[in-house]
């Protein structure tokens, strides 16, 4: 069934609104700039989005960003499963430890972990989202880690 365009646009302003009703529950804000990167800084608890994007990617977006929250809301299994990415996270910045392909790995598996897991949270909140495009952003995303870890 094809969507109009408008009804679409709606559909991805209420789904922004129900994740920022959600990162708030979590005691999280959000951040909407045309400078920021989309991205979590768990110290400050914020995710910023930038609207550089139209609303449906701000949308998927703010999704990865919220799985990342999820990845990273429980410190022991974060750490048991993405240990070096934990470690890093912890300290302000680790040169050595950041060119490792250990390190490199955790972070492409954590990347592809958060945009799964924000793909579950947008079907418990039954929050629209069309999966093509969905899967396609996350496929453009991932692969950027992946030609960064090649470097």
């Amino acid at each position: 069934m094809k969507i109009n365009k408008n009804v679409r646009k709606k559909l991805f302003d209420e789904g922004i609104s129900q994740l920022i009703d959600w990162v708030g529950n979590k005691n999280w804000t959000v951040d909407f700039d045309y400078c920021a990167r989309d991205q979590i800084d768990p110290n400050d608890k914020v995710v910023s989005i930038s609207i550089r994007q139209g609303p449906e990617k701000q949308l998927y977006s703010f999704l990865h960003e919220c799985g990342h929250i999820l990845i990273q809301c429980n410190e022991d299994k974060y750490e048991k499963n993405f240990p070096i990415a934990a470690k890093i996270n912890k300290c302000a910045s680790n040169k050595r430890l950041e060119k490792t392909s250990k390190y490199k790995v955790d972070c492409i598996a954590e990347e592809i972990e958060a945009w799964r897991r924000g793909k579950n949270l947008a079907e418990r909140l039954s929050i629209f989202i069309d999966e093509e495009n969905y899967n396609n952003l996350m496929a453009e995303c991932v692969y950027t880690y992946i030609n960064w870890a090649a470097e």
